[in-house]
């Protein structure tokens, strides 16, 4: 997951009249091949970029050098009876229009982070000189942002959630009251899903989600999809792939998820990446001065999961520092060691005396909803990652999960398993599990990794990399989860040489920070 930005409604953006219904009848019979259920794509089941003269743009409000539109798509391209939805676009046009190359498609990740956010906001998304060659795009994928916005839970919720799982995160025995509140409060999730909107609640995952993006590629007039994923977007880029391998043009993917990955496997190998990366800063803080915690990973350890469990569940007060408030500052920090470690430091200390505003204000940066800035963030990345993945273990076989976990992972290990549990009752799950990709016949596919990614281990990049036929990798001796364009000069000039000329490197490289 790239940093967020919480998604800001644009009010009083309009779409032409009748764009969307032309762009609708366009691009409906374009996919309506494409059988979601089996995930059969024929060679023939993309769509037809000559619809890109009925995508209209129009300058997004408070924000006039960024261009926005919609896009209609079928909910469901095996069912087109069952109408369409929207999607959200905004892109930054190349600023150098003579030698525009074409779109460059971005996914930031999450899953739930907006693409339409993320362009409005304009954050070094790429370097001045691929900026130049492309138009920079982004979307907000289906369930996302503006994009049919899936709500299961409200803020007040979300909250509640999030507090009982940091309550009964290193609970390993599956019999006590707060397990069994905490298993109705995560059951509840699905439900309030599918109370919003149970027809997008079943097609909700990441293959509809590619199918969505090749319409968008030919909507944007690009015979090829030029993209650019972070995070979960390199799930997405490496299912497009597979599934429309004669449509990639450039793509890299940047800290890469495996597809293969289930929810449980996926939450096994982020625990123990973030246990190690803790463990990292258990190592700096024992060399800087006003350091709260004793030197020695194991007497750090202990300290840290004490001061954890000293802590209330229940938010008093907005000032009440919880568990979920350190578990999200800790979370956060473990992204990116470089900025935050010298800043957890002094926040760690604080909290312990009693002072919590600057651990809450670090956890703030990972997924908070703002009561001015609506987002559906942690809506989506649960509805999705449950929507993707089979029924997780129940209760019983949580709490041996989490016992499991916990002797190698015991910061960490516990509350990612017990964080599962609310997609074994889960009305919707893909007919079609999590399985490794190929894209046989696409062009090279640039992923990059690095060796010491807290969220997305090093692994799942060799993992994906290995699997698709055409993949070549950059691994990054970093810590920094998401590394193209700013942590690495070494990446930045290899992944703007193939975005600008096509040319790849030969073969897997080994980059310095």
């Amino acid at each position: 997951m790239r940093e967020m930005h919480v998604l800001r409604n644009l009010p009083g953006m309009k779409i032409p009249a009748g764009a969307g219904a032309a762009l609708r009848l366009s691009v409906i019979g374009a996919v309506v091949a494409v059988f979601l259920c089996g995930f059969a794509v024929s060679p023939h089941a993309d769509a037809d970029p000559e619809s890109a003269s009925l995508l209209k743009w129009v300058p997004c409000p408070g924000h006039e050098e960024v261009q926005c539109s919609e896009l209609s798509v079928p909910l469901d391209p095996a069912a087109p009876e069952l109408g369409t939805i929207s999607l959200a676009l905004a892109r930054r046009p190349a600023t150098d229009p003579s030698a525009r190359i074409g779109s460059l498609v971005l996914e930031p990740g999450g899953p739930g982070l907006s693409g339409v956010e993320e362009v409005l906001a304009g954050d070094e998304l790429s370097t001045p000189e691929v900026a130049a060659r492309y138009d920079i795009v982004g979307f907000d994928p289906r369930g996302v942002g503006r994009s049919e916005p899936l709500w299961c839970f409200t803020e007040e919720q979300i909250g509640r959630y999030l507090d009982e799982l940091a309550g009964v995160s290193w609970d390993l025995d599956p019999s006590t009251p707060q397990v069994a509140a905490f298993a109705q409060t995560a059951a509840s999730f699905g439900q309030g899903c599918q109370s919003d909107n149970p027809a997008l609640l079943q097609r909700v995952g990441t293959r509809y989600a590619a199918a969505d993006l090749d319409l968008i590629r030919a909507a944007l007039g690009d015979e090829k999809l030029n993209y650019l994923g972070w995070s979960y977007g390199t799930k997405l880029g490496a299912i497009y792939a597979d599934m429309f391998p004669h449509r990639v043009g450039r793509m890299v993917l940047d800290s890469a998820i495996d597809p293969a990955l289930s929810l449980v496997e996926f939450n096994h190998g982020q625990s123990a990446a973030l246990e190690s990366a803790l463990g990292g800063f258990f190592d700096y803080c024992s060399t800087v001065e006003g350091c709260p915690l004793p030197p020695g990973r194991e007497a750090a350890t202990a300290a840290l999961k004490g001061f954890l469990l000293s802590l209330p569940v229940d938010r008093v007060t907005p000032e009440t520092l919880t568990r979920a408030d350190v578990m999200a500052a800790l979370t956060t920090a473990m992204y990116d060691p470089g900025e935050y470690f010298p800043q957890l430091t002094p926040a760690l200390a604080d909290g312990i005396n009693g002072h919590g505003r600057a651990l809450q204000e670090i956890g703030g940066n990972y997924g908070e909803q703002k009561p001015d800035e609506p987002s559906n963030f942690l809506n989506a990345l649960y509805a999705i990652n449950c929507f993707d993945s089979p029924p997780t273990p129940d209760v019983v076989g949580t709490a041996q999960l989490a016992a499991d976990w916990d002797r190698n992972s015991p910061i960490f290990g516990a509350p990612n398993a017990w964080g599962g549990l609310r997609c074994n009752i889960f009305p919707a799950h893909s007919q079609i599990g999590p399985r490794p990709v190929s894209a046989p016949g696409a062009p090279p596919i640039l992923i990059i990794g690095a060796v010491r990614d807290a969220a997305t281990p090093i692994e799942w990049s060799r993992r994906l990399a290995g699997d698709l036929t055409s993949a070549v990798l950059i691994q990054v001796d970093t810590d920094v989860h998401s590394v193209y364009p700013q942590a690495s000069s070494c990446v930045a000039t290899l992944v703007d040489r193939y975005l600008l000329s096509g040319e790849a490197p030969p073969g897997d490289t080994a980059c310095d920070r």
